[in-house]
């Protein structure tokens, strides 16, 4: 029995604390989530709290993995949020915009976008103001991108690294082997979104190892997450577009564009053809980032310590 949950290091296995992280996550957010639907309404109040709890289950999840299993520290899973952090952190909201003013300005000067309104609303079972949706789209995408990008780009990458130890002992191919095994993970999460395509999924595939480039460099969870959280507010709270198959609840400006292979049609940039050149953009402008700062390895000496 203790060699099926350990392994020779005397590490709990892998696949035991993959999934002992999911069942705590679960275990904490479904029944304060059940209390809160009894209590609460459908309305943007409950949503925030909704989302909060999810938030705080799964960083109480992430503490126990590493307090009593990893024993290490936030600061492993990119997490310590110093001045390089935030820098980090608005440099990818930067490098977002770039690529959206970009999609955005091809589709409108091509005929395959027209704007038809300013500060739309999107009334689902009850009502609310622009400022409402559009404060309540934040906050749902900062807990959402941060989720994603904790769990995609620094945990599942760690369980992935310790797991391909025994395969191979050098831990800069073992990076480079990750980037690619864990990346379609992240298209296969988003299968059951409306107007999901091969091509989405391909495209969200090459997204992920885009985001997951600057974890690499510098062992901070800070780029990633602003790169996510801000394509996610900017292409759907402020451009209109849909988000990954989804619409937001309040867009600063109001669009219709046409479904076709440049436009990503119902399911939005992510599948358009397009998407692919605004991602070189971007690993572009984070390889001209690593040269500035310095960075002399693809791969944090941290992740090798590991």
């Amino acid at each position: 029995m203790h060699k099926i949950i350990f392994n020779s290091n005397q590490k709990v296995r892998p696949i035991w604390r993959l999934s002992l992280f999911l069942v705590v996550t679960f275990l904490v957010n479904i029944p304060l989530q059940l209390v809160l639907q009894n209590i609460l309404s459908q309305g943007l109040i409950r949503g925030f709290i909704s989302a909060s709890i999810y938030f705080l289950s799964f960083l109480f999840s992430l503490y126990l993995q590493i307090k009593y299993i990893d024993k290490s520290s936030f600061e492993k899973y990119g997490l310590k949020l110093n001045t390089s952090w935030w820098e980090e952190f608005f440099v990818g909201i930067g490098i977002s915009g770039i690529q959206l003013i970009l999609f955005f300005t091809l589709m409108y000067s091509t005929g395959n976008l027209s704007v038809i309104g300013y500060f739309k609303t999107n009334v689902t079972d009850f009502d609310f103001s622009f400022l409402e949706g559009f404060f309540s789209e934040m906050y749902g995408l900062v807990v959402g991108t941060s989720v994603e990008e904790i769990f995609f780009r620094s945990f599942l990458f760690y369980i992935a690294y310790e797991a391909l130890r025994m395969i191979n002992k050098d831990g800069k191919t073992r990076a480079y082997i990750i980037l690619f095994l864990i990346a379609p993970l992240f298209g296969v999460a988003h299968i059951g979104n409306e107007g999901m395509t091969t091509m989405s999924a391909i495209n969200l595939s090459i997204d992920a190892m885009m985001m997951c480039l600057p974890f690499l460099i510098t062992g901070r969870l800070g780029m990633s997450i602003g790169l996510h959280f801000s394509w996610n507010l900017i292409q759907g709270a402020v451009f209109g577009f849909a988000i990954s198959g989804n619409t937001s609840k309040a867009s600063i400006i109001n669009i219709e564009v046409l479904d076709n292979i440049l436009t990503g049609g119902v399911f939005g940039p992510e599948g358009s053809i397009l998407f692919v050149v605004l991602d070189v953009i971007a690993v572009m402008i984070i390889l001209y980032w690593k040269n500035l700062k310095n960075y002399a390895s693809f791969v944090h000496p941290r992740i090798l310590m590991s």
